[in-house]
């Protein structure tokens, strides 16, 4: 951890600028798009395949998020990774709905073929994607799923997956398992779990550190500790009288604030390595 915190201060804002291409939730696409702005990333978000062997020409990484699906996303989706792997352009797949959407769940598997740097879910997203027992509804994740039980299977069953892949699975502690390490970080705080989009924010940040350069391992420590430890610090700045909306705001503030006002804020990571 000491030598990944050693670079953490000189992190953000993102000294190469990435242009990183999101094709990613109708719900978040504003917000995704603001969130690469604060941290100095580029953001381009279109699904029109006819843009992109041009586009593709330019950008650094690459964001498949598999929420608000239809056929021209599907196609779109497809298409871009097949590209990603062809040009060698580092991307993440966020697989949102496949606790209980059989389209995405199917769509899913065929990206994974493309091989993303990293593969994101929640707990009960990411154990429905390796076949076990989920009881997560929607696209939220359960709380038998997080037992300490439920998060060692998952463990096992992700290292038996595509050992070129890191998994990233988020909760009350959240997995990132590659192929010789495992990581149990412990940040964040519950209202990140209450307003849309969060988890697509996290996608977008870890596709924007891959652009800049970054492994996959530290791409998703770095992306995963920015945002939670930005939600602690908007968490200690709200009053009684502050609703979900202000933490929301503030969470936002931080993502362009933290690394200037706090250049020590990796020491604040909750983490080990297993």
């Amino acid at each position: 951890m000491k030598k990944i915190a050693d670079r953490a201060s000189e992190i953000f804002p993102l000294k190469q600028a990435p242009l990183v291409h999101c094709i990613t939730n109708d719900v978040s696409i504003e917000t995704v798009a603001n969130t690469l702005l604060y941290i100095n990333a580029q953001p381009i978000m279109t699904n029109d395949v006819r843009e992109f062997s041009e586009l593709f020409k330019h950008t650094s990484s690459l964001l498949l998020n598999l929420g608000s699906l239809s056929k021209e996303k599907e196609s779109a989706l497809l298409m871009a990774a097949k590209k990603a792997k062809a040009k060698k352009k580092p991307f993440v797949l966020d697989i949102v709905g496949v606790t209980s959407a059989p389209i995405a769940f199917y769509l899913s598997q065929q990206l994974e073929k493309y091989k993303p740097n990293i593969l994101k879910g929640n707990v009960s997203e990411l154990r429905a994607f390796c076949g076990l027992k989920v009881s997560g509804r929607g696209v939220d994740s359960s709380e038998f799923d997080q037992t300490e039980e439920g998060m060692e299977e998952l463990v096992k069953a992700l290292k038996q997956q595509d050992s070129s892949i890191t998994y990233l699975a988020t909760g009350k502690k959240d997995l990132i398992v590659s192929k010789d390490e495992t990581w149990v970080m412990e940040n964040g705080v519950e209202k990140l779990q209450q307003f849309t989009g969060s988890g697509d924010l996290l996608g977008a940040l870890i596709a924007a550190l891959l652009g800049e350069g970054f492994d996959n391992l530290s791409a998703a420590i770095f992306a995963l500790s920015y945002l939670n430890i930005c939600g602690e610090h908007a968490n200690k700045k709200l009053t009684s009288s502050n609703g979900l909306a202000d933490f929301r705001h503030e969470t936002l503030n931080q993502l362009s604030l933290l690394s200037v006002t706090n250049d020590n804020w990796f020491n604040q990571v909750k983490g080990r390595k297993q």
